[in-house]
């Protein structure tokens, strides 16, 4: 026998509330398959359901497009650190600048190889380190780096940090639009199961096959497994309008 399947997504479950709606719509309130009350409630899911969806996917859509532009500061800001160390590094090989001075941005261990810069937390730990590092040796008497110089650095970086933070709060509004979305797909499961459980035991037939007819009207699907199916003649499957399932 085939067997009912609740919906799996999201467009399957404002389907199935649709086609529910759409039933109470076109047929009079004595021959409906389900209560007014459950109408009322039905009226309701959708629209919080609806609701719920369209917030979760404006918040990952906006996280998405911020996200490009954060990805293009970071790079930036991870050229402007690596290329003024760089510098640096070159400027101690000519002797321009005593080895010693690397202390001062917390190089000196490095042996004049470039510092981790692939997380957030690096990337700001090591531009505020180097901007540290340059405006005290610069104190101690120093010749500044110009290529780049510090404030361009220092520009780039304090940029990077503000997105960062943006993106953060970006992240915790779309974990909680998300947790949010999950409670709502678990309550809209429950309440389509309740609503097909109606639907079926309201629904009178003498034929199995034709309440399954009637029952898809209201968005109930039914899916034959497939060693069924291959059981059953084509006019059969034409005409009792089931979905294949694998």
């Amino acid at each position: 026998m085939p067997y009912r399947r609740l919906p799996t997504t999201d467009k399957a479950r404002s389907r199935a509330l649709k086609a529910a709606l759409k039933m109470a719509e076109k047929t009079e309130e004595k021959k409906l398959a389900f209560t007014k009350i459950r109408l009322q409630e039905l009226n309701l899911a959708k629209t919080n359901f609806e609701n719920s969806l369209t917030q979760y996917e404006a918040d990952r859509k906006k996280q998405a497009e911020k996200n490009k532009e954060y990805k293009i500061v970071q790079e930036k800001t991870v050229l402007y650190i690596s290329h003024f160390i760089l510098t640096l590094y070159m400027a101690v090989e000519r002797d321009e600048i005593k080895e010693d001075a690397l202390k001062n941005y917390n190089l000196q261990n490095l042996n004049k190889k470039l510092p981790r810069l692939a997380t957030e937390e690096e990337i700001l730990d090591w531009g505020k380190k180097i901007i540290d590092g340059e405006q005290k040796r610069i104190q101690s008497g120093g010749s500044p780096i110009y290529t780049p110089s510090i404030a361009l650095v220092k520009v780039n970086v304090e940029k990077f940090r503000d997105i960062a933070i943006f993106m953060q709060n970006l992240r915790k509004i779309s974990a909680r639009s998300h947790e949010k979305m999950k409670e709502n797909r678990n309550a809209t499961n429950l309440f389509i199961s309740q609503l097909w459980n109606e639907i079926e035991e309201n629904l009178k037939s003498d034929s199995p096959k034709h309440k399954r007819q009637q029952a898809q009207e209201y968005g109930i699907i039914y899916v034959f497994r497939r060693k069924e199916k291959k059981k059953l003649k084509s006019d059969d499957l034409q005409t009792d309008l089931l979905f294949d399932f694998s």
